[in-house]
């Protein structure tokens, strides 16, 4: 038998990231391209003329996807994102992380009297509550020439000692910012839990099988998978969000199906709301049958 679980919603899903993107804009020929400058964040803040916060997609906010994109700048002498490469972050967010950041612009970095490219990483935070907010960082690359850059002599643990998050101080310009995906806000007819919205209780909760596949393997692991409970209190839309293989997401998609809820309530009425659901599959040894842990509860769900 199986636990099964609503995941939090600051879940770490193992992600496989795209290729890194990047976008490349040539230099003024009077400038040369070899003049690159790591900038400090506390002063690129301090340089920032125009930003602007991502929206948060409404997908990823449906399958309650949160997490940080991590984004290397490379700001051009007239102060624009010429170029960036995306380091890390997850694919649903990637793209409004980036529309977002290349509208950023800086005053131009000045090297004795020439306007220089300079480098800089922005992490763009997409939150549970549904709003965005954007950091900046060092960047990761040794510039190609003084302070406050980190030279390439540097040992990597010494230069992951300085790519702390800085968020923007008080007097920082204010970011346009996005109409924050905030519950009890539905989308689409679909609430997520709290503010207002109780959870979904389930009344039946068949437990999922083991694939033949995953059990001569002894595989065990967790399926997270998204639904959407609707008002009347039965589940749809239910995808895989977190993958575990072995032919074990379409038995926990095939269980998860079948269950269904008293559904969740918003001012004393029935509303569909959309939760994950956390399947772990675990294999007694002695039998090679799944069992479920015995906890006090073993189902809850998001807030």
């Amino acid at each position: 038998m199986k636990n099964l679980q609503v995941a939090a919603l600051s879940l770490a899903l193992s992600v496989g990231l795209p290729g890194r993107a990047q976008v490349v804009a040539s230099p003024p020929e009077s400038t040369d391209p070899g003049r690159i400058q790591n900038i400090a964040p506390e002063e690129m803040w301090k340089r920032v003329t125009q930003c602007v916060f991502p929206a948060y997609p409404l997908p990823a906010y449906q399958s309650l996807i949160t997490g940080t994109v991590d984004i290397g700048l490379g700001i051009s002498p007239k102060g624009e994102v010429a170029n960036h490469h995306v380091l890390s972050g997850h694919n649903l967010l990637i793209p409004a992380a980036v529309d977002a950041i290349r509208q950023w612009k800086f005053q131009p970095n000045m090297v004795e009297g020439e306007a220089t490219w300079s480098r800089v990483r922005a992490l763009a935070r997409f939150n549970a509550d549904g709003t965005t907010t954007v950091d900046l960082a060092r960047a990761f690359r040794a510039d190609d020439f003084g302070d406050p850059g980190t030279p390439m002599t540097e040992p990597a643990v010494a230069i992951a000692s300085t790519t702390a998050a800085v968020p923007p101080p008080t007097a920082a310009l204010v970011c346009q910012s996005a109409q924050p995906l905030t519950a009890p806000r539905a989308i689409g007819g679909v609430y997520r839990v709290g503010g207002g919205v109780s959870a979904p209780k389930a009344i039946f909760a068949p437990d999922p099988k083991y694939s033949k596949e995953a059990l001569k393997a002894n595989d065990e692991g967790v399926c997270t998978v998204s639904l959407i409970i609707t008002s009347d209190g039965k589940p749809r839309d239910v995808h895989v969000v977190r993958s575990l293989g072995m032919g074990l997401d379409e038995k926990a998609i095939e269980a998860v199906k079948q269950w269904k809820f008293e559904p969740a309530q918003k001012d004393g009425k029935p509303v569909a709301v959309v939760i994950n659901i956390e399947v772990t599959f675990h294999i007694q040894p002695q039998s090679k049958q799944p069992q479920i842990a015995p906890t006090k509860n073993s189902v809850h769900y998001s807030h």
